[in-house]
């Protein structure tokens, strides 16, 4: 394999040098806890608010991670056991697990097309459904505006799943904005992290339930005392995203316009550089898109991995996405053994070929360049046209 001289491949000088101003005022101070006392606001109460604006919502609560987020946005819609949820099929496997975690039963939702639901499933369901989870893939964001449509029709609550979409944004607009609760995370590979946590974004009321089952249930006076005897309060779990997670999230969620624009020049650059003859996978909006990846559609599972392996040959990253669909894993083959329902037969031919190659803001000329070179030198893997 190749070696490369990180100082060539990442140009770290993109960083603001202003970028850690809330995180060294927390670790300044020592008051690492969600409720800080003093004149300081507290770094969680700033990102609620923040992001709350960002996702056009009237509030937003901080918790430990996306997966907690999604587990708590179904349990604030009233979701429960027996209840039927349509979920991505082509998405992480944490989304189904977090509607199995409140008893529910995941139902697959197929594709469209490569990036984009399909919505059949919406238009004259068979049987109740109690919630749409719809996810946003590795910085595309999934035109929402049918879904929307249908599951007001329906009387049934959508959440959008903006763990990987934080700052896309579709036709129909910003990645988030037309769900009932938009959930994102901070996890690592996100274009804001602090390694974990996440966010729910919604109504007021939803949030606030959201935020005392986060915060074992309490009912929060002024000053940030816990109040149990409140008749709101609620049996609830320690589920709070840190003080130091918080100001490193606000850190950078207040810089995400220059994260954005970086990353869609990284990309637009590689696709200069790929040329016309190179096929991308692109989604439905493609202006729009956070651009944290570009995605590339191989022609089989083997070319898939053949791509992948050239291309670390030669120091670049690339992987298959997501290689099956939430029900094809073991886990789920044995929950739900009887399931009554259609397999996602797209979503199943599609997902071990759909290969993500990241842009991160990070990347110089010579990196891209070097990824470029590297795409070109296996493009007989890929496919001749966009799915």
């Amino acid at each position: 394999m190749t070696v490369i001289n990180p100082h060539q491949f990442f140009d770290l000088s993109q960083e603001d040098p202003q970028s850690l101003t809330h995180f060294r005022a927390t670790v300044a101070d020592g008051q690492l806890f969600r409720y800080v006392e003093g004149d300081r606001e507290s770094a969680g109460t700033l990102v609620e608010r923040h992001c709350a604006g960002y996702f056009g919502k009237e509030a937003a609560a901080a918790v430990a991670n996306g997966t907690v987020g999604l587990r708590l946005a179904l349990r604030a819609l009233g979701v429960g056991p027996g209840d039927r949820v349509l979920v991505s099929a082509y998405s992480f496997i944490a989304c189904a697990m977090a509607v199995c975690a409140v008893g529910a039963v995941p139902v697959p939702l197929d594709l469209d097309s490569a990036l984009t639901p399909d919505t059949t499933a919406l238009e004259s369901p068979e049987e109740p459904v109690a919630a749409v989870l719809i996810v946003h893939v590795q910085g595309h964001a999934v035109p929402v505006g049918r879904l929307r449509e249908l599951c007001d029709r329906l009387g049934v609550p959508l959440v959008e799943d903006v763990c990987q979409g934080f700052g896309a944004a579709s036709a129909d607009g910003r990645a988030g904005a037309l769900a009932d609760l938009a959930v994102t995370s901070f996890q690592q590979s996100k274009q804001i992290s602090c390694g974990e946590g996440g966010l729910v974004a919604g109504p007021a009321a939803l949030v606030e339930h959201v935020y005392r089952m986060a915060d074992l249930g309490a009912v929060r006076r002024e000053g940030g005392l816990p109040d149990w005897d409140d008749e709101r309060a609620l049996v609830g779990e320690n589920l709070r995203m840190t003080e130091l997670q918080a100001s490193l999230v606000l850190d950078q969620a207040l810089v995400l316009d220059r994260t954005l624009a970086r990353q869609r020049d990284r990309r637009a650059r590689l696709r200069e550089e790929l040329g016309p003859d190179v096929p991308v996978l692109d989604s439905t909006h493609p202006d729009g898109d956070a651009a944290s990846h570009t995605l590339f559609l191989a022609r089989g599972a083997d070319d898939a991995a053949e791509f992948c392996a050239g291309l670390a040959a030669r120091g670049v990253l690339a992987r298959v996405v997501w290689k099956k669909t939430y029900p094809e894993y073991g886990v789920f083959r044995r929950l739900l053994p009887s399931a009554p329902h259609p397999r996602p037969r797209k979503a199943e031919a599609l997902a071990p070929r759909i290969l993500s190659v990241p842009t991160s803001k990070y990347l110089t000329d010579m990196a891209v360049s070097r990824v470029a070179e590297a795409v070109v030198a296996f493009r007989r893997h890929l496919v001749e046209e966009e799915a």
